[in-house]
């Protein structure tokens, strides 16, 4: 039987990047007829919309606070959904998940699920933290069922009092997309000697990779930090990602200037990021998750990260990578060394593709999510 589905986020973007593939694999296994609700560029729309896998409904929905664009949103999405039934409403990314989840129980929806993919508020304090705990609060309270993407995000929000234990779960290890082991494996020396080349870096350099949004939460003033300290002049870093501000910005453009590393503002192609690297360095404050570290492990290649929420789950100690203290800045600058002294980055950690390859395949978690959704 057919389920009528609405799934809701902020911005098209998530549904474009996030799920990517999930949804035409839950159009094609499940089946579901869907339908997406979001907020985001036309250019994003339009792009979500030729992908085919069901209605689109564009609203102006935003990720800033917004009391009288919020309140429009609300209205619009609570009557939208008190004259169209669904089996399953589904709502995720914060701002969507707030709304969502509030004009699903009021046009009594039958089943409401909030995905929690992390915590944007994760390292406010005071009031501020307060005032998004109790959002989260409300759209726990008013969802029939919450889903959180790694065990360490369910507990936090445990501890703080935010969900019941019976209404919380994850499923299976984690994760909310996993990832293509097809595309994200280990390549050999051969291969990795073109992308190089491909990349204009030398064989020679011990390439440090950071992956994803550059900015003061990822850890870019840590990585300055630890750039200046590094023993070894080999070792460059290698950011891809797009920058959130100017002085975030500038410490790329330093390090790059003094031939420390190399930046690369956006690529289709991340896999060869991984396959051309040595080690990712993944400094974030917060995470829901932290796809990007099963992705280097699906490569055979480790990651040192903060043990912060959600990469409690992603990096597995000694087995993908390390996790150390947060903002042990010392210790970092330590192990790269050594690992980048020894040369022989891929002997310390063998086991890293297998786990994610059992834990976090992309078709194991999408099974797994359809699964739930058709329950």
């Amino acid at each position: 039987m057919t389920k009528k589905t609405c799934f809701i986020m902020t911005d098209a973007v998530s549904f474009n990047v996030l799920c990517k593939g999930q949804l035409e694999y839950f159009k094609e296994s499940g089946p579901l007829d869907m339908t997406l609700i979001c907020g985001g560029s036309a250019e994003e729309v339009e792009y979500l919309k030729r992908r085919n896998i069901g209605r689109v409904i564009k609203l102006p929905l935003v990720r800033k606070p917004s009391i009288f664009n919020d309140f429009i949103c609300l209205t619009s999405l609570t009557l939208f959904l008190s004259y169209n039934r669904f089996d399953l409403v589904v709502y995720s990314t914060p701002k969507a998940l707030l709304l969502g989840s509030i004009a699903s129980f009021c046009s009594l929806q039958n089943r409401r699920v909030a995905i929690v993919q992390g915590r944007v508020y994760e390292n406010y304090q005071g009031l501020k933290k307060k005032a998004f705990q109790s959002f989260d609060k409300i759209s726990f309270a008013a969802s029939n069922e919450v889903l959180f993407v790694s065990n360490s995000l369910l507990d936090k929000c445990r501890d703080e009092q935010l969900i019941n234990n019976e209404k919380g779960k994850v499923l299976g290890s984690g994760s909310f997309n996993g990832v293509n082991t097809e595309l994200f494996k280990p390549i050999s020396l051969e291969e990795r000697s073109e992308l190089r080349n491909k990349l204009n870096i030398p064989l020679s350099d011990y390439i440090v990779c950071i992956v994803g949004r550059v900015c003061k939460d990822k850890g870019i003033e840590d990585i300055n930090n630890l750039a200046e300290k590094l023993e070894n002049r080999n070792i460059k870093f290698l950011f891809v990602g797009s920058f959130e501000d100017k002085a975030s910005k500038d410490i790329v453009e330093h390090i790059v200037d003094n031939k420390q590393g190399y930046y690369i503002p956006h690529t289709s192609e991340i896999h060869e990021i991984f396959q051309c690297s040595d080690l990712h360095l993944f400094l974030s404050y917060r995470e829901g998750f932290g796809n990007v570290a099963i992705e280097a492990a699906s490569c055979g290649i480790p990651t040192f990260a903060y043990d912060v929420v959600g990469v409690k789950d992603s990096v597995k100690d000694d087995i993908t990578g390390r996790r150390f203290k947060f903002k042990d800045i010392a210790s970092v600058i330590k192990a790269i060394n050594t690992i980048a002294a020894s040369n022989k980055t891929e002997d310390y950690y063998k086991l890293a593709r297998e786990r994610a390859v059992e834990f976090f395949d992309q078709k194991k978690v999408w099974r797994s999510y359809l699964d739930f959704y058709k329950k």
